[in-house]
């Protein structure tokens, strides 16, 4: 009678699948984690360069600006939420578009760093005294972490391209 009971435990007890190296589980969820990253970036330069260009009113003088600059933050957060949700709920999504969305991102990300860099020059020199350095400091910020989109959106798109890896 025992020997029925010890056997129905075994039977009872699911075999554990090895775990995987933490290289093979790196190159399955690689798309994944950049994806977080850029969408985090892009949190943090919205909310690195809000106050300064309230405050400055960089929308009165330079308009054109913030419309990419907004474009570029918010816009790609959208798209790699979109992303994310569509790779949560099961959808594949061919790599041809997911690398042109990073390739656009990139782009466009570069283009927010120089006109940035050129309203920070502007700014630097009518609005910022003393009291507001902060915001100069702000600004730089944000500009430097979308520099470091740039570098990870051309990274994706170019990992993405040459793996032919859809998302």
């Amino acid at each position: 009678m025992s020997a029925e009971v010890e056997s129905n435990k075994e039977d009872d007890v699911k075999e554990q699948k090895p775990r995987k190296p933490l290289k093979v589980v790196f190159a399955e969820k690689w798309q994944i984690g950049i994806k977080i990253l850029e969408l985090l970036v892009c949190a943090v330069c919205m909310g690195f360069i809000y106050d300064p260009a309230s405050t400055a009113g960089l929308g009165k003088s330079h308009m054109l600006h913030v419309g990419v600059m907004y474009t570029a933050y918010t816009g790609y957060m959208v798209v790699n939420c979109v992303l994310l949700v569509g790779r949560t709920l099961g959808e594949r999504i061919p790599y041809k578009t997911v690398s042109i969305f990073a390739i656009t991102g990139s782009a466009l990300f570069l283009i927010t760093c120089i006109l940035l860099t050129v309203d920070r020059l502007y700014l630097m020199k009518h609005y910022f005294y003393h009291p507001n350095m902060y915001l100069l400091t702000m600004m730089t910020t944000s500009i430097i972490f979308a520099f470091i989109n740039v570098v990870l959106l051309a990274v994706d798109a170019m990992f993405t391209f040459i793996r032919k890896e859809d998302f």
